[in-house]
């Protein structure tokens, strides 16, 4: 085993089929995708990418297996497992998950059709890259790529193996909370791992085994997930990282629609091809910057919001309000169930007033799950064992047995390129906006029907 040094984990060892995989331009190409985008912009240490990611996540999803999967017939399963969190992030485009929103939007719905409602299309991406990467064909054989996405897709061997990845309690978790931590400079990730290991156990459920945990780890468990709420409130839904993604995507959305940039284009239109796959490997962060920026790109939409990102030039909040503190209970519901029908039209409306191009306005809801939802996520809840009866975790914890889990936070913000002459000006001209734009909104959504303008930008 080959050892990496980690500034999160320490010693990271690897296999040398491993060491093989991470040395393949699929893999490395990872180094050069942000894990958190432009939070750089306000966490100025926050440069970390999905290479070092990943490797955290195979060296926690090794911890995992060995000590849950311990068993002489889980050897295989364990080095699967491995491969799988090695691998898991290989399909994300530039600036990770900021890529997620644009190709969902822009894919090809003649020629590609999603199985489930929830199956998304980096998803596929991720899984079709390591089925047909010749460099990975060549060091794992197809059967072996096959129970790899199996695996991530929870569709071979047990159940615990893609909990493990993919669940409410999964390596990508514990490693993205304490690496987004570190390296943003902030202590609101940070739980005790070595405690949280340790009291990870393992539920029988008919021929299947289930991740849990043991009733000693409530408490630890209690810190994790109030890691990723405190994560969630204070670095993932921070003012600038809200502004810098928001405009990556509204630049390209435009490049794609409006500008009629080719290479963006093809970039974001998955049509399941093989072509589409080798387009998507030359893409990176940097790659797409400098293109965006450079000559062989003509001045539009695009250009100039790119441009402002390089400079620094970001666009203002100039609005924000909880959709709750809205007067109107019919303002409230139609903003938070169907916010995407008005969203052009209240930036029109926006732009208009205040003189500026529209397609400049963002208008954005964002929602916080209150914190006892986000224990379970969209993955389920976790399960405690209490000697040979299992109980969930919210109803186990005092702590969150007391939270109402249908509380939560949904926000309504508008960005702009505003441009303030000082502090006072700044003071003056936001109080202006927070009560005109509030007007603007609620005239929008009461005079927009029940159709409202749904079409794309």
């Amino acid at each position: 085993m080959r050892e990496i040094r980690d500034p999160v984990h320490g010693f990271i060892h690897r296999s040398s089929v491993e060491e093989e995989i991470i040395d393949t331009p699929l893999f490395q190409r990872l180094r050069k995708i942000k894990q958190l985008a432009l939070a750089s912009m306000v966490y100025p240490g926050a440069l970390h990418t999905r290479f070092d990611h990943s490797l955290g996540v195979m060296h926690l999803a090794g911890r995992l297996s060995g000590q849950l999967l311990n068993d002489n017939d889980d050897m295989e399963s364990i080095r699967i497992v491995r491969f799988a969190a090695l691998l898991h992030d290989v399909g994300h485009g530039p600036f990770s998950h900021v890529s997620e929103s644009i190709v969902d939007k822009f894919y090809d719905k003649e020629k590609v059709t999603l199985t489930t409602d929830k199956e998304k299309i980096h998803e596929i991406i991720t899984y079709e890259l390591i089925l047909h990467d010749d460099n990975l064909t060549k060091l794992l054989g197809e059967r072996l790529q096959e129970q790899i996405v199996g695996v991530l897709k929870g569709e071979w061997g047990e159940r615990i193996l893609k909990d493990i990845i993919s669940g409410p309690l999964d390596a990508d978790k514990q490693d993205y909370l304490l690496r987004d931590s570190y390296f943003c400079g902030v202590k609101y990730g940070i739980y005790d791992i070595e405690r949280l290991i340790d009291t990870m156990d393992v539920k029988r459920d008919m021929d299947e085994r289930v991740l849990a945990i043991s009733a000693d780890g409530v408490h630890t468990l209690e810190q994790f997930v109030l890691a990723k709420y405190y994560m969630t409130t204070q670095v993932y839904r921070h003012k600038i990282r809200l502004i810098t993604d928001s405009m990556i995507i509204r630049a390209i959305e435009l490049g794609i629609t409006k500008d009629k940039i080719d290479y963006l284009c093809k970039l974001y239109t998955y049509d399941g091809s093989p072509e589409f796959l080798k387009e998507w490997l030359k893409w990176n962060d940097e790659v797409l910057v400098t293109t965006i920026c450079s000559d062989q790109t003509p001045q539009g939409y695009c250009k100039h919001i790119f441009q402002r990102l390089t400079e620094r030039k970001l666009f203002k909040r100039i609005f924000t309000k909880r959709i709750g503190d809205f007067k109107k209970p019919v303002i409230r519901q139609r903003i938070s169930e169907e916010f995407n029908k008005f969203r052009k039209d209240i930036e029109n409306a926006i732009g208009i007033h205040i003189g500026i191009d529209p397609f400049l306005v963002i208008a954005n809801k964002f929602t916080i799950q209150s914190v006892r939802e986000q224990s379970r996520n969209s993955e389920g809840s976790i399960l405690v064992l209490q000697g040979n009866t299992p109980d969930i975790f919210e109803e186990e914890s005092l702590l969150f047995r007391s939270i109402n889990e249908a509380e939560k936070d949904e926000f309504l913000e508008v960005y702009a390129p505003i441009v303030y002459k000082g502090d006072k000006d700044k003071k003056v001209r936001l109080r202006e906006y927070s009560e005109q734009i509030e007007v603007l909104i609620e005239n929008v959504i009461k005079d927009s029907g029940e159709e409202g303008n749904n079409e794309s930008i």
